[in-house]
């Protein structure tokens, strides 16, 4: 409220003129008089969340939240998942796994170890109500037991009993079948990780033997049983009546099963008279739906002839599911070549003279045409290899294969098995397995690709296994012979290091020159008005921000604002024709606010202005804050007839 001898002398409105003048002087002291022209963001909370009540179990629940329960979950959750590998297998049973495999590993030794997992242990364990039973099971089994073999407890004693009495098919007392179903349902995740560390080190029998008993266990059969046991109501009498008419064949011919395969129909029942219409047309079916399949390679060195020590050995491995339906979409489209034969042409140039202008034309169109034709076969048979195999795209492993996969006809196994195929390549001389990859697409033809360095010189023989976990007497293996030649004294390179060395040089090549100092680390006019546009645009992001957070006003104006202080006696003799940039600058670009304890010595006209109102009005301040930059004061001044 103004004083009453401000009001009665009639200075009042004097009075407001002096405080609206130092509002719009100094704004960044008394603020905007339009308002405040800022922009905020608030977040929209609800009410109990803001009482001040509840400020207290608020940050008690944070704390509990924060500091409590996420790292007791994220320890908990990384506690678990570190015990176990990528393949699902405990690393303590990894570790048991791999002191106990070994390169000759046969085929018996394969429940024990198996029986040795720690997710045995923890999961089937002993119990005093199921001792009787466990004993009178494992009286029955214990005779085909191999004897000592590695450690053994209760649990794994356990376990190997319940493997065994599944294998010889011996009843299981009820007491002990949810057990059984616990272990028959682990038994070939553990199996896969076992395959994984004989893989891994490249152990040739073993890797054959795990996959064997991977057979044996689905089908539930003894070691070195007939496969003929596999088809539906057939017992060992079955089995010697069939081996009776089909042993004088020749053995080479193929195994029981596909011998029993290719005889007729009747001839088959007339041999096997025992059993039923009915029980024969589910022979009929399982014989038309057991795996058959044939191998063909194709083992190449890109872009050259022959195979040199050290080059790389592409192998391609088609493998036909003859049991399966026809693939419509399957195309073998590698029947021409990359290059044109010399007289394809021949019968379209026939009318023209060799070596003439024409001859050559219409020469360079033929090709032209091919390679059209080429480049576009090749596009389709990209986009249909892809199609055909949709792991390799974005979602990898995790895409849904091309077909649903393959059942298997295993009666005794408790839970559903499907047709798994891997190709093994192993070394014949050194008995080591070179590469391996798993069919993944169920469908009846597959390729499949394995990378490897050719040997020393001479004949290398390879196998070709295409092994099936779950049939016994489906699996085939093809020889290959492939001869290296020695490398030529000036190649002393390999072909993988020829390749490196030809990117590195591309890598050399792709590099740019440096750029030069006067065109701001570019090379040309061009790249300099771009550098110089984004080093501007970067100066005002620099600017915004530091005079957002206030480090412009307090550090780098008062710089500024010396180096103008120094330099003004040159700025003053250039003052009018500055004046009209300087306007514009201030209006526009940034506002210099001048004081006048740091400032230069201001105008007489706004000294006396401030002076006079100092004198005439007690409430006024003689420090005057102007907030108009110095070289505009004048025109300020003369604008207002002070």
């Amino acid at each position: 409220m103004l004083p009453q001898a401000l009001l009665d002398s009639g200075s009042a409105i004097e009075f407001l003129f002096v405080c609206w003048t130092r509002v719009i002087c100094s704004p960044c002291r008394y603020g905007n008089p339009d308002g405040y022209h800022g922009t905020s963001v608030t977040i929209g909370l609800p009410s109990w969340l803001t009482d001040k009540d509840n400020e207290l179990a608020i940050l008690v629940a944070y704390f509990v939240a924060l500091i409590v329960i996420i790292p007791t979950v994220v320890g908990l959750w990384w506690r678990n998942s570190s015990k176990f590998l990528e393949d699902g297998v405990m690393q303590n049973t990894a570790y048991r796994f791999y002191r106990q495999v070994s390169e000759h590993t046969a085929t018996k030794f394969m429940p024990g170890i198996l029986a040795s997992a720690v997710e045995f242990c923890e999961g089937v364990p002993c119990k005093n109500n199921q001792a009787d039973d466990l004993s009178r099971l494992h009286k029955r089994v214990s005779e085909h037991f191999v004897k000592n073999q590695g450690d053994v407890n209760n649990d794994i004693m356990k376990v190997k009993t319940l493997l065994y009495a599944f294998l010889l098919r011996e009843p299981v007392p009820p007491s002990l079948q949810a057990d059984m179903q616990y272990v028959l349902g682990s038994a070939h995740r553990l199996l896969n990780g076992l395959l994984n560390i004989c893989m891994e080190q490249r152990f040739v029998t073993a890797t054959l033997n795990v996959i064997e008993f991977s057979q044996l266990l689905t089908q539930a059969l003894w070691f070195h049983s007939n496969p003929l046991l596999q088809l539906p109501h057939f017992d060992m009498t079955q089995v010697k009546n069939c081996m009776r008419f089909l042993g004088s064949k020749d053995a080479k011919s193929g195994s029981s099963i596909d011998r029993l395969r290719e005889m007729d129909p009747a001839a088959r029942r007339e041999n096997l008279s025992k059993l039923s219409e009915a029980q024969h047309n589910d022979i009929d079916l399982f014989l038309a739906n057991f795996p058959d399949i044939e191998i063909s390679f194709d083992a190449r060195v890109e872009d050259e002839e022959d195979v040199r020590e050290g080059d790389v050995l592409n192998l391609t491995v088609k493998v036909e599911r003859k049991h399966l339906s026809e693939d419509p979409t399957w195309v073998d489209s590698d029947e021409e070549g990359d290059e044109p034969d010399e007289g394809l042409f021949d019968k379209q140039l026939a009318h023209l003279e060799e070596d003439s202008d024409e001859y050559e034309t219409k020469k360079e169109e033929l090709m032209d045409e091919w390679r059209d034709a080429y480049f576009e076969r090749q596009k389709r048979k990209r986009e249909r290899e892809k199609s055909r195999n949709p792991q390799a795209g974005e979602l990898g492993f995790a895409a849904k294969p091309l077909n649903e996969p393959v059942p298997v006809h295993a009666p005794f196994f408790p839970f559903e098995r499907f047709e798994q195929w891997m190709v093994l390549l192993v070394d014949v001389k050194s008995n080591k397995l070179v590469g391996s990859q798993k069919l993944s697409q169920n469908s009846r033809f597959e390729k499949v690709q394995l990378k490897f360095l050719a040997p020393r010189e001479g004949v290398v023989h390879y196998e070709i296994h295409c092994v099936c976990s779950a049939y016994l007497g489906c699996d085939k293996k093809v020889l290959m012979k492939k001869s290296i030649v020695k490398r030529k004294e000036e190649e002393t390179k390999s072909a993988a290091e020829l390749a490196e060395d030809e990117d590195d040089e591309e890598e050399e090549e792709e590099e740019e020159p440096e750029g030069k100092w006067y065109y701001l680390g570019g090379n040309s006019v061009g790249e300099l008005i771009l550098n110089i546009i984004a080093l501007g645009i970067a100066g005002v992001m620099l600017f915004n921000f530091l005079y957002s957070r206030g480090l412009w006003q307090k550090y780098v104006q008062p710089i500024f604002e010396w180096v103008l202080l120094v330099l003004w006696p040159v700025l003053s003799v250039v003052g009018n024709k500055l004046l009209p940039w300087w306007m514009w600058f201030t209006v526009n670009v940034y506002d210099f606010r001048w004081h006048s304890r740091t400032g230069p010595p201001r105008p007489a006209c706004i000294t006396a202005l401030c002076l006079q109102f100092d004198r005439s009005h007690p409430y006024a301040v003689v420090e005057c804050h102007c907030r108009i930059p110095f070289p505009t004061r004048p025109a300020l001044c003369v604008a207002t007839g002070t």
